[in-house]
């Protein structure tokens, strides 16, 4: 309403376009501001690629921050264009999450200090595409540690902490294309693993005002590239080459998206009513390669 009133007033007055586009923009952040003050939200893997947007999203939203990842530096970073950009001061808490209990630790320490545990936002991943068969199993232990248990413990201490504070909240999981996929070897077991995990919690959590999503991206721009063997990336520039891209030219938006558009629908879903149940939700850009 408060939009509309706006955009009438300012015809009336025979403002310009810009101006009036500028009225809309202010009173969205307004509302959006609104909506999440006195609220928080833990994000893992905050310190690059996805989870940074997602972590700059909601907090130039008002949404107090707990930032989780390996790199206290980057979390900083984080931290601080959250800052420039209006938002809270974030807390930056560097984690290991492979090891175990430290993430259900934090989420209950956050539940004992903040009245309003809203989100968590299980981001955090590692990728290592090998064969199962042949793969290190420090490496497969490595993601079946970050990719699903420690999502797993996460959500079962947060789901006690909303209970225990009467709130609404949501459990969102940022999973991958490569869970219905056979290969990547045990990182694709990995994701399908997540994937069912949000399953599983959406029907046990339906009496409860606590919803779960399961966010599934095709290829965007992330630091998961970094576990990539030199096979996985010749793989990978082949198969672009063969469809006439170049992925170190201009192409690389139309086969590896922005991470922003990912962070604006885990913002989108946060902004739902509480009744309304996003199980899964894919987000992919405009070409795929087949690998």
């Amino acid at each position: 309403m408060s939009i509309v009133i706006s955009i009438r007033f300012g015809r009336g007055l025979g403002l310009s376009r810009v101006y009036l586009t500028h009225v809309v923009v202010f009173v969205m952040l307004v509302f959006m501001n609104s909506l999440f003050k006195g609220r928080s939200a833990i994000v893992t893997g905050a310190s690059s690629g996805i989870g940074r947007m997602i972590a700059q999203t909601l907090g130039m939203a008002g949404m107090d921050l707990w930032l989780v990842g390996r790199s206290a530096a980057e979390l900083e970073i984080t931290a601080g264009a959250i800052i420039a950009s209006g938002g809270p001061k974030a807390e930056c808490v560097p984690l290991d999450i492979s090891n175990r209990g430290v993430l259900a630790a934090l989420v209950a320490e956050v539940g004992e200090s903040h009245g309003n545990l809203f989100a968590l936002i299980n981001n955090a991943g590692v990728m290592y595409p090998e064969p199962s068969i042949e793969a290190d199993p420090e490496r497969s232990y490595e993601m079946l540690m970050i990719n699903v248990l420690a999502p797993l413990e996460g959500c079962r201490a947060a789901v006690k902490v909303m209970r225990s504070q009467g709130s609404c909240g949501h459990l969102i999981n940022i999973s991958s294309l490569a869970g219905r996929n056979d290969s990547y070897g045990t990182y694709s077991v990995s994701k399908a693993a997540l994937n069912q995990l949000g399953r599983v919690l959406r029907k046990e959590l339906e009496n409860d005002d606590i919803r779960v999503t399961t966010i599934i991206p095709g290829g965007f721009a992330t630091q998961l590239a970094r576990g990539f063997s030199k096979e996985s990336m010749a793989r990978f520039a082949t198969a672009a080459a063969e469809v006439g891209f170049d992925p170190e030219g201009e192409d690389t938006q139309r086969i590896m998206g922005n991470p922003q558009h990912v962070a604006d629908m885990v913002r989108y879903v946060l902004e739902q009513p509480i009744d309304l149940n996003l199980e899964e939700i894919t987000i992919r850009p405009a070409f795929s390669l087949d690998l």
